[in-house]
């Protein structure tokens, strides 16, 4: 019997008048009065996207989540190391065929009242893979064959098959757990989190107010959270919403837009130091590799799919067009921050090797390069590219609507791609080269298909966490890179911009806004 017990959870480029006049709005607008909010601590922050649903088990969106994450928890939740820690569960076990997690749950209550029970967990689960539900994270749970409730604070989850990702997959917001027969969650959420429903002025303002009766203490002892509220506006401008930031009306900047990221950044990706004695610049690892995608299905040489790899100044392209944003990809398509990354495996920087190998063909095959807008100048940057070595390809601009449409259909040859995990693990990468998942059945749109690689997959999806785990999918992203089967660029991160006044706010590589030890300290 394998006993896990808990750690402490408790550790455009704009014209050059661009920045001038940001730099004038600021002095402006800084001496300005702020609302202090009664005297209370509030958090407040925009979300341009707005908020389509609070229910979690609708939770698939960036805006929804982090706002699930301050209403409800799961039986688990993820550290800032990306490590599962204990939530609703106090501890966990697994049995020696690996199939069978027993929970046993903690003190805690609903902002209703009710004591959390196993049965609400059950209910949670189940309600996440009722096919009336419709849940878009009803796949996260597919593995399981049976839950049960074995007394009122235990729950016995049995899976189908051996799976070592199912702890990482239970920390996902859709795995949070809400009261029996709750059914007003969209617009009226009841959960466990730190933070309870207050008002809903769609379209202007979300207010959460602070749970008085959460369960969490900090390590001198005081209940959490530190904040008396949050408050969440909706402002669809980026530049009003930097200006509203400036002006300190918003407790943090959650996204650098290009509208502003000139007058924010220096090209090396530091704050310009204009800012820097009232604000701070924290960036960490995100979980997103973009990465350009071959079809399979219109065979490539693979010398040339070399060729375009080693064209790539990743360094120079992250310097001229995302001011330092963004980890070069010198590996392959597992991204920095997870086990299984190697950061030297990939084809680098290698323009003189793929100018002979093009000029070795006397007639190159006809290529082009699909791609949104917002994306453009990192497909021209590698059109320039290959342009210098003696290969013209096109680049061909078109809505987010048609190139999902056209992937999805198998009918672009070379196309841009992103991939943001859904959990902390890289099988959730591997993934998208495997057999099983070509689309239009996955999101494998490479199409490609490989004995050999599904069968490296295969073992690690059976391997329990350990170093033979890491060896594998070590082996399987060494392997894709041989085959050069896609053109990985960058490995993004998280920038995010806070007043000094702000402290406390914790992240992830899955980019969580974690506000447990947050503080807002106002004049």
């Amino acid at each position: 019997m394998q006993k896990l017990m808990p750690k402490s959870f408790i550790q455009l480029k704009k014209a050059s008048f661009l920045g001038g006049f940001f730099v004038v709005i600021f002095l402006v607008l800084t001496s300005c009065t702020t609302d202090k909010a009664d005297g209370k601590m509030v958090f407040r922050y925009n979300e341009p996207a707005g908020i389509p649903s609070l229910d979690p088990a609708f939770a698939k969106e960036k805006s929804s989540i982090w706002v699930v994450q301050q209403l409800y928890e799961g039986l688990v939740a993820l550290d800032s190391e990306n490590a599962i820690v204990p939530a609703l569960a106090l501890e966990w076990e697994i049995d020696s065929t690996a199939k069978v997690y027993t929970f046993r749950l903690r003190n805690a209550s609903f902002h209703n009242g009710k004591p959390l029970a196993a049965d609400d967990v059950v209910y949670s689960l189940n309600r996440l893979r009722d096919a009336k539900v419709a849940s878009p994270g009803s796949w996260v749970v597919e593995d399981i064959a049976s839950l049960r409730t074995v007394d009122a604070s235990t729950v016995e989850i049995v899976l189908k098959q051996p799976n070592s990702t199912f702890l990482s997959l239970l920390a996902m917001p859709f795995c949070s757990v809400v009261p029996k027969d709750e059914i007003t969650l969209t617009k009226s959420p009841v959960g466990t989190g730190p933070f309870k429903f207050h008002v809903w002025h769609y379209g202007e303002k979300l207010v959460l107010h602070k749970n008085e009766k959460y369960w969490r203490i900090d390590g001198d002892g005081a209940q959490l959270p530190y904040l008396d509220g949050i408050s969440i506006s909706f402002l669809t401008d980026q530049q009003s919403a930097f200006l509203e930031y400036l002006r300190g009306n918003f407790d943090f900047l959650p996204n650098l837009d290009p509208s502003f990221k000139d007058d924010l950044l220096t090209k090396q990706g530091a704050l310009q130091e204009r800012y820097t004695a009232e604000h701070t610049l924290l960036r960490s690892p995100f979980l997103n590799t973009e990465y350009l995608v071959f079809n399979a299905t219109r065979p490539l040489p693979k010398d040339l799919r070399w060729a375009i790899n080693a064209s790539i100044d990743r360094k120079e392209m992250i310097t001229a067009l995302r001011n330092g944003v963004g980890v070069p990809a010198t590996g392959g398509i597992i991204p920095a921050g997870l086990q299984g990354y190697q950061p030297g495996i990939g084809i680098g920087y290698a323009p003189d090797s793929a100018k002979r190998i093009i000029a070795s063909y006397e007639v190159l095959p006809e290529l082009t390069l699909t791609t949104v807008a917002n994306y453009r100048d990192l497909c021209e940057f590698v059109q320039g590219a290959l342009a210098k070595l003696g290969w013209d390809i096109s680049v061909n601009v078109v809505p987010s609507a048609a190139l999902r449409s056209e992937k999805s259909a198998g009918t672009l040859d070379f196309f841009r791609a992103s991939w943001i995990a859904d959990y902390p693990d890289a099988a959730n990468y591997l993934m998208l080269f495997t057999t099983e998942m070509k689309a239009p059945n996955g999101p494998n749109y490479s199409r490609y298909s490989s004995a050999t690689f599904d069968s490296i997959y295969d073992a690690i999806q059976s391997a329990p966490f350990g170093a033979e785990r890491i060896e594998l999918m070590a082996a399987a992203d060494q392997y894709l890179t041989n085959q050069a089967v896609c053109v990985p660029l960058y490995y993004d991160e998280v920038l995010r911009v806070f007043p000094t006044r702000t402290n406390g706010v914790q992240t992830n590589a899955l980019n969580a806004l974690t506000l447990l030890e947050a503080k807002v300290l106002r004049d």
